[in-house]
């Protein structure tokens, strides 16, 4: 019996498939969110908490070298002069309005920020904040052609 004979083959290709508009507006924020979750629980835990990334740059050969830096991180959540911890939402740059004019959540406690942040993960992987997005990009890609 050959090492071939022994694996179950198929005739199956891989498909390309491309994301509408909206799935990588959704897919992005959800990789924002997940940042800011790392960010919420390592300050729960008293920990530091860095996202790496990849740059690339030319060396004095011409060649492209790859190298590793921590990604800055923003904050999305602070806490208020009574002592309440907030939330917004960001798209770029832009606030997202949530409801009408409103554009923070509020959070309450600290301990409270990680399941608020995983409730906003679940609202838009199933297409709550598919408006507000649109809108903040709408306005985003006007204020980058302005420029």
């Amino acid at each position: 019996m050959t090492a071939l004979a022994k694996l179950k083959l198929t005739t199956a290709t891989r498909k390309n498939e491309k994301l509408s508009a909206e799935q990588y507006t959704r897919q992005r924020m959800l990789a924002n969110l997940a940042e800011q979750l790392g960010m919420a629980r390592a300050m729960l835990d008293g920990t530091a908490f860095t996202v790496k990334q990849t740059r690339y740059r030319t060396d004095e050969n011409g060649e492209r070298i790859g190298y590793e830096r921590s990604k800055r991180l923003r904050q999305w959540f602070w806490q208020d002069a009574d002592g309440n911890w907030l939330l917004e939402l960001r798209y770029g740059n832009k606030l997202l309005k949530l409801n009408g004019d409103n554009t923070a959540v509020v959070v309450g406690k600290l301990e409270q920020l990680t399941s608020v942040i995983e409730t906003l993960m679940e609202a838009v992987t199933a297409g709550e904040l598919d408006k507000a997005l649109a809108a903040a990009k709408k306005e985003r890609m006007a204020t980058l052609r302005k420029s």
